[in-house]
């Protein structure tokens, strides 16, 4: 089965991922990967953050030759700064999986899937520097390493000035 996995994180840029991170993701089948090992942590400056509850997982699977897809939405839950797939969504997960599993098996050249995580950005105060960067790292397995995805990138070369004035301002909430 060819896999694309793609994060999109409005506040992520392409400038500054970590290609090695990049490669192995590519390997990455999300058909094996166990939901509760998976986990993105994302370092914001400050002046910005995630709106609440707009951190979702993405996972389809297609299988060209029956002309059939298989999807969900899946929610992650926010601790401090890192997001997991929540636990009320794992048995989902697994079930979309195997199915992926069994289309793989029946026809690996018909069999295609995607994996994308987004979130939703908003303002504190003022919202962020010139300068502002962020972090991504996401971890495949529940003891592992967060793999560096996009290390210390600008927010500058990701968003313009008219986009950030887009943004809503955090709820007092979040």
């Amino acid at each position: 089965m060819r896999c694309f996995f793609v994060l999109l994180i409005l506040l992520a840029g392409c400038t500054s991922v970590v290609p090695t991170t990049a490669m192995r993701l590519n390997n990455l089948s999300p058909t094996t990967a166990d939901p509760a090992d998976v986990a993105v942590a994302l370092t914001l400056p400050e002046g910005i953050d995630v709106q609440p509850g707009s951190a979702i997982l993405a996972f389809a699977v297609t299988r060209s030759d029956l002309d059939q897809t298989a999807e969900g939405t899946f929610t992650l839950v926010r601790e401090g700064d890192i997001y997991a797939i929540s636990p009320s969504d794992h048995a989902t997960l697994r079930a979309l999986q195997a199915t992926a599993r069994q289309w793989d098996a029946e026809n690996a050249n018909a069999t295609e899937g995607s994996l994308a995580i987004t979130l939703a950005p908003c303002l504190q105060g003022a919202g962020p520097s010139d300068d502002a960067r962020v972090n991504v790292g996401i971890r495949l397995a529940q003891d592992g390493d967060f793999l560096p995805l996009v290390r210390n990138g600008h927010l500058s070369a990701v968003t313009s000035v008219e986009q950030l004035g887009d943004i809503p301002q955090c709820d007092a909430a979040s």
